[in-house]
């Protein structure tokens, strides 16, 4: 048994925010439902202090071993060798690229990933820890946090990627969700946002870690570590078709 949290994470409100909570149930999920931010005790406007601490807090409260977020975890390590982005980025072909401390592509995505890293950085402090190896091990007595990316969930999952959420239609949510059900089992509950499916698609990888299935899910990058003051690199964890 176990839960996984998984968060697709917004900026402008919390409103945007996906929350879907799965149960393992051994290797498969046993149930899934979706949480509402005030839920999680989340406000406008998002701070990513407040946004860590009520994540971390509801993780203690409900016993949840593992939370997977959308967004990036690090800054890229300025001795990588690689020109704009961090290693996870370049294998799942990211579309944004999260670079040194301060540079990102697009460079509209910049605050989204100062907001992102900083829960991250968060969590890391009130007790949480990262993943360190492909290989990922659950922490004993520990909240363990990792990075996802839908688009790239979908992909490992040979599915069509959802379209983003200002081109995509009802149908291609409903569609998505059909595929995910047939293939996961009847105990996935629909989710009424794109935000929360996304949430659910990133959420599945969870459930393999949990397991430690570690056929069932994929952690692609670097080890995550703190560099002058801030973390860096880290891995995307995914699930496999």
């Amino acid at each position: 048994m176990g839960k996984v949290l998984s968060i697709d994470l917004a900026l402008k409100t919390v409103r945007n925010f996906g929350i879907c909570l799965l149960e393992r149930n051994q290797a498969q999920v046993g149930a899934c439902s979706y949480l509402r931010p005030e839920q999680l005790g989340l406000a406008d406007p998002p701070v990513a202090i407040a946004a860590a601490d009520a994540i971390y807090e509801l993780c203690v409260k409900e016993g949840i071993r593992l939370v997977i977020l959308d967004g990036p975890q690090g800054w890229k390590d300025p001795a990588s060798g690689l020109a704009h982005s961090r290693l996870c980025e370049r294998i799942v072909n990211a579309p944004a690229k999260t670079g040194t401390v301060g540079q990102v592509k697009p460079a509209s995505y910049l605050r989204f990933v100062e907001f992102s890293i900083a829960i991250f950085a968060r969590l890391v402090k009130r007790g949480a820890a990262l993943a360190e190896s492909p290989v990922i091990q659950l922490p004993r007595e520990k909240l363990l946090v990792v990075e996802s990316l839908p688009l790239s969930a979908w992909r490992k999952l040979k599915i069509p990627a959802l379209p983003a959420k200002a081109k995509s239609t009802m149908s291609d949510c409903e569609n998505r969700f059909e595929e995910l059900k047939r293939r996961v089992g009847p105990n996935l509950a629909m989710p009424s946002s794109h935000d929360e499916l996304q949430a659910l698609v990133a959420g599945l990888g969870g459930i393999a870690v949990l397991a430690q299935d570690h056929d069932g899910y994929v952690a692609e990058g670097a080890p995550p570590f703190e560099h002058k003051g801030v973390w860096v690199e880290g891995f995307i964890v995914n699930p496999k078709a």
